[in-house]
């Protein structure tokens, strides 16, 4: 399976001169994204409608800093935000030693379009044009499923998400289906699809986009009542799983930090892990870490702590 994809971006996500990124497809949609400026979005699309075909590895200027665009492979570009003070050739530097990793991690498909396959209607049209004595083409219906109601469904963390009926068109940008996912959970519910490999779980998933588990948890048991995915669950599950997290812990003096991380520092206590921390404070999750991150490995270090969940 070569590198695992949560591993390689992590070498970004704790770049302290990176303001966000997201993985791009030919078109220019963001998806897997980790506090990707929106003001930045417009520009990646423009500099894609016109240099997709040929892009390599470029730089684009913005308000929020430098974006740089980097080709991963035929369907994905690497784009990364840099803060305004951080050297061009670090960014393309840094981008590219990525790029360089993600070529061993076996990337999900992009999200597919909608194409009416009016070329197979025209050529069945003309097949039996020809043909007199032909009978025509049996005709099958696909029965439409019913939503399994929400309150019937049973999930926990350690459930394997796997792919359903309805994978592909949830993942087909512009379909009905898709249209409802994204209009609930934003271009979360689409990304949190693209890691359905059949073999993570849904804390499995929820890490790998350094999402809350029970953000998680509302989408993929949405997407079961919808036949999007199925589940495949422990038979008999613990009341709680043990998971090992690494907690922040901070043992340096708050008066002597900045005062825009004093009130994130102070809940790095060992107990909390970040997404705790952010969640208890109601920010994003990048703000609490870009609060951390300054301190590591001066007065504040990571701890392993075997945590149980529900």
């Amino acid at each position: 399976m070569g590198l695992a994809l949560e591993r390689v971006l992590t070498k970004l996500r704790y770049d302290e001169s990176v303001n966000g990124y997201a993985l791009i497809t030919n078109d220019g949609m963001p998806f897997l994204t980790f506090s990707l400026p929106d003001e930045t979005v417009p520009i990646i699309k423009g500099t894609m409608e016109i240099y997709s075909s040929s892009l390599k590895l470029m730089n684009v200027m913005s308000s929020e800093g430098t974006v740089i665009l980097a080709r991963v492979d035929v369907n994905w570009v690497l784009a990364v935000v840099f803060s305004p003070d951080s050297p061009l050739g670090l960014a393309l530097q840094r981008t590219q030693d990525v790029v360089t990793l993600l070529e061993g991690v076996d990337l999900p498909p992009p999200p597919s379009r909608i194409i009416p396959a009016m070329t197979e209607v025209a050529t069945a049209v003309q097949a039996s044009a020809s043909v007199v004595q032909e009978a025509l083409p049996e005709v099958v219906v696909v029965e439409e499923k019913e939503d399994i109601p929400l309150d019937e469904i049973s999930i926990s963390h350690g459930c394997v998400v796997l792919r359903g009926d309805l994978y592909q068109e949830a993942t087909s940008i512009d379909s009905e289906l898709n249209r409802l996912l994204v209009g609930g959970f934003s271009n979360m519910g689409v990304d949190v699809l693209l890691m359905v490999d059949e073999q993570r779980t849904v804390f499995g998933i929820a890490e790998s986009l350094a999402r809350r588990v029970e953000r998680v948890l509302e989408v993929v048991k949405w997407c079961t009542s919808r036949h999007v995915v199925t589940l495949e669950c422990p038979e008999v599950q613990e009341t709680s799983q043990k998971e090992v997290v690494e907690v922040p812990l901070f043992e340096g003096k708050l008066s002597k930090a900045k005062k825009q991380h004093r009130e994130v520092l102070a809940l790095c206590d060992g107990n909390r892990t970040i997404h705790d921390i952010a969640g208890e404070l109601d920010i994003p999750y990048f703000q609490a870490l870009q609060s951390i991150v300054p301190y590591r490995g001066k007065t504040v270090r990571f701890i392993r702590k075997i945590i149980e969940i529900n």
